[in-house]
């Protein structure tokens, strides 16, 4: 009889012991943690514990960066946010160094050294109600453990070069980014609405070697080469019309040339930004390697 009320009891026990789903984890590299959770009727609700807004793709942004800089902070290649663009809420003690917008874009403006402290937005400001709205479009249940950081920040005087900046534009319409030293030609861009102006890429030096500009007519597409070649097989042989020397190279800085073979229109892309690359290339562009140089 005792045994038998024995395994009655052991019986029990492993009854109330069985989980009742399963449970996946997978680390990040930052440490943060995927969690998904199987019901018994095979509803998924994936969380995401993040341990802090602190936590992006390193080379988006630098505790040092020299006045003029630009860049956009991005969360890690990683993690279940990676293409979220309202989730950094900062706040700059001293914004006359530092600036940065709702989507992350910062700008270094001036000498000296201040602290940023990054959050994720919250509260009833515009950028927290985009930021819902981003969470709401996922699939995903945002978990944080905060841990505080505030960062100490120091913007130095740039490298002195001699150049000429170089002007950057994208135009969602035929997906083309299009670049020029003219000033003249940038304000009339701008002023016309063509595309989205982002800034300066990179500095082009007085002289060098020369850097050829070639427009499509055909397919409403320019495209950029010092290679002397390649410019007469693309006008011999397939309707580019040579522009003319846009620019000369010269520095050491790289600028990257990408390729994407599903597009006719803007299917070469050129960036100094070697993190831009490798997104790039993880969203299906192939690198072409250096195009050519600028500061």
């Amino acid at each position: 009889m005792k045994k038998i009320i024995g395994l009655f009891i052991l019986l029990i026990s492993v009854l109330l012991l069985e989980p009742s789903g399963n449970l996946g984890v997978s680390a990040l590299e930052n440490d943060s943690t995927v969690v998904e959770k199987i019901s018994s009727t095979d509803e998924h609700l994936v969380e995401f514990i993040s341990h802090g807004a602190s936590e992006y793709e390193p080379g988006t942004f630098r505790m040092t960066l020299k006045v003029g800089e630009k860049g956009q902070i991005l969360r890690p290649q990683n993690s279940p946010l990676k293409d979220f663009r309202y989730s950094f809420e900062m706040t700059v003690r001293d914004p006359s160094i530092i600036s940065f917008d709702e989507q992350g874009n910062w700008e270094a403006l001036k000498v000296g050294k201040t602290e940023v402290i990054p959050n994720f937005p919250s509260g009833d400001s515009i950028q927290a109600k985009k930021f819902q709205e981003e969470l709401a479009k996922s699939p995903l249940k945002l978990i944080v453990n905060e841990v505080k950081v505030g960062w100490e920040v120091k913007v130095v005087e740039a490298d002195f070069f001699d150049g000429r900046p170089m002007y950057r534009f994208y135009n969602p319409n035929n997906k083309e980014h299009f670049y020029t030293g003219s000033v003249d030609e940038r304000d009339f861009l701008i002023k016309i609405g063509w595309g989205s102006y982002e800034g300066i890429s990179w500095l082009s030096p007085a002289s060098g070697q020369a850097v050829y500009r070639l427009y499509n007519p055909i397919l409403k597409d320019h495209h950029y080469t010092i290679d002397t070649h390649e410019v007469d097989i693309l006008t011999s042989q397939y309707n580019w019309i040579n522009e003319g020397i846009a620019w000369y190279s010269g520095g050491d800085t790289h600028v990257h040339r990408l390729f994407h073979s599903s597009l006719t229109s803007g299917s070469h892309h050129y960036t100094t930004d070697e993190n831009e690359v490798k997104i790039l290339q993880g969203r299906g562009w192939k690198y072409e390697g250096i195009a050519w140089y600028g500061k």
